[in-house]
């Protein structure tokens, strides 16, 4: 008899044989647990239990609570059970309900510490998941057995006090919305991406050469590195030396006045001069080798990664141990599934600004927009380049309004533009200048944007994401809010439209996304793809014209533009170690 009615809350436990975390050839399940909310019945399903298909089978139509939920549709998914229908995530509710810059956690204990509820000790916690993450147990043992029993239905008891308190503040219907999104998810990890295991392998063995090599080019042209660490006072030496203001920051800390030289500060100046670039590209690439090295399996010859969805204040993924994360060199070693399969990759075109547009009703920036290059119909408007400009015949005009049309996004000032593009302050605020002339609907409209959500004290994507804005604030996040976290919408949309005709899904890249399919099947992939795309913005932005792109990479592996220079060099490198070996 199917039952109908009882909500479950529900928490799986699972390991790896031989240490390999994250090996889906190595994965083991240990149990499943599961504490019916009004009927108080207390379940668990052992290992790889019988009984588990027959559960399911019967209360497919039940609801099922989980702390974030993906990892326990995988667990399903394993075993070749369909995924219930319903299902209410009390991770990405309360990340919605607490959602602020700054306060990003939302684990259970975390949740559960917050509004006063009963909880395990992070500590214990911790013990427990390692314990059984590396299958450091007797499973024959009955105390071993029980504690771990104990610990997962203890999470389900702390996930069902959760839902108790949160869950009237959630829409059913967005909570749908979401859910199916983390089916899709869930589907896509356990897919993986196909990757060149041969190839990874041999830059694994051959880093050392590969560091010393790399190193060695860059410290030819200024010595920046001293052995494999990176000396900031050199590389500023060099900066002043050939007339680079490099940005100054005054810490929190402190309040003093330091030259930052992270991440985003040197990808932010690398357009300045190509030797930033590489300096940068070669730092990425001696931390992807320090650090702890992608998920590798070597028996499914694929990459695993963690979504890890709505991790960030616009509700945009934010990928842990993800190839596209690392070093863009890192792209060329996913390749095809098999030698009848390709790989496409499909991303929005200039998304940001066709959100701004589309939601700031501004009609000269849509109809820049719909241009075939919005950043050189931008300076043909303003009048800084002929009508038949071209990315060719005007690269650093194009370049400039490039800059402004995306930084005005998130209220980048006069400063920061004349800093990115080493042009004067006078130069750069012409640009703002420009902008503002031209698209003046835009500019009231994010004004009125920030006051008013700054006003309420929160503020909303047309999805339902949300997000509180303290006061006092930064205008500057919540200039660009809207069009990231609107992104996040159309992102989140896309991918369950896909996984509705399903497509293989590889990996939602920001606004694009890594697809498979057999080499006869890509004009129905096109198809599924068009349906998607123009299901996904219709539900968010109406009848606004967003794009994308349809790329077929044919010749055997992913491609990008620019980690090409990088993925020559180290082939070059790891060709000329191998024949000094052969010779001595």
């Amino acid at each position: 008899m199917v039952s109908r009615g009882e909500v479950w809350s529900i928490d799986t436990e699972w390991g790896f044989r031989d240490d390999r975390v994250d090996q889906e050839s190595a994965w083991v399940p240990v149990v499943l647990c599961l504490v019916g909310i009004h009927s108080g019945r207390r379940l668990h399903f052992w290992g790889r239990d019988s009984g588990l298909q027959a559960f399911f089978r019967d209360h497919t139509n039940d609801l099922f609570l989980a702390h974030y939920a993906v990892a326990e549709m995988k667990y399903l998914l394993r075993f070749g059970i369909p995924l219930p229908e319903r299902w209410v995530d009390t991770f990405v509710a309360w990340r919605n309900l607490t959602n602020k810059p700054g306060n990003l956690e939302a684990g259970l204990t975390s949740a559960l510490c917050r509004l006063s509820l009963p909880h395990m000790a992070p500590v214990e916690k911790k013990e427990l998941q390692l314990k059984i993450l590396h299958l450091r147990f007797n499973p024959g043992n009955a105390t071993d057995r029980q504690e771990i029993i104990d610990y997962c239905l203890s999470d389900c008891d702390g996930c069902a006090a959760l839902y108790e308190r949160i869950h009237c503040r959630i829409r059913d219907a967005v909570m749908n919305h979401w859910t199916e999104y983390l089916k899709a998810i869930a589907r896509m990890e356990l897919r993986g991406i196909p990757f060149d295991v041969k190839e990874y392998t041999h830059i694994q063995h051959m880093q050392p050469a590969i560091k010393t090599a790399l190193i060695g080019n860059v410290n030819r042209t200024s010595p920046v590195f001293v052995g494999e660490t990176f000396k900031k006072k050199s590389f500023l030496v060099w900066c002043r030396r050939i007339d680079i203001d490099w940005p100054v920051k005054i810490s929190d800390t402190t309040s003093k006045a330091y030259y930052p030289c992270d991440k985003e500060t040197m990808k932010d100046m690398e357009s300045r001069h190509p030797f930033i670039g590489e300096v940068r590209q070669v730092r990425k690439t001696l931390d992807q080798f320090e650090g702890r090295a992608l998920t590798v399996d070597l028996a499914s010859r694929r990459h695993y990664y963690s979504t890890s969805v709505f991790r960030s204040v616009t509700g945009r993924n934010q990928p842990r141990n993800f190839v596209f994360s690392g070093p863009k060199w890192l792209r060329y070693l996913i390749v095809p599934e098999s030698p009848e399969h390709v790989l496409v990759y499909v991303d929005y075109v200039a998304q940001e600004i066709g959100i701004a547009a589309a939601l700031s009703a501004d009609p000269v920036m849509r109809t820049v927009y719909e241009a075939d290059d919005c950043h050189m119909a931008l300076a043909i408007r303003a009048g800084a380049a002929p009508a038949d400009a071209t990315k060719k015949t005007h690269p650093d005009i194009r370049k400039r309004y490039k800059t402004v049309n995306l930084g005005t996004l998130y209220g980048q000032k006069a400063y920061g533009i004349a800093r990115r593009l080493g042009i004067s302050y006078q130069e750069a605020e012409q640009l703002l200048d420009d902008h503002r002339a031209l698209f003046p609907n835009f500019w009231s409209w994010s004004e009125r944007m920030v006051q008013g959500s700054i006003d309420r004290g929160w503020i909303v994507t047309p999805c339902g994401w949300r997000s509180k804005v303290p006061f006092p604030c930064n205008d500057r996040t919540w200039m660009n809010w809207p069009m990231q976290a609107t992104g996040g919408d159309i992102m989140r949309l896309t991918v369950v439209y896909l996984d509705r005709q399903n497509v293989r899904i590889l990996a939602p890249v920001h606004d694009g996304f890594v697809l498979s399919c057999r080499r006869s099947q890509l004009p129905d992939l096109r198809a599924a793809v068009d349906y998607a795309c123009s299901m996904a913005v219709e539900q968010v932005l109406r009848d606004f014209p967003l794009r994308w792109d349809f790329t077929i990479y044919d010749n055997g592996r992913f491609e990008d533009e620019d980690g090409q220079p990088l993925w020559n060099k180290l082939q070059t490198i790891m060709r000329d170690a191998d024949a000094d070996n052969i010779t001595e």
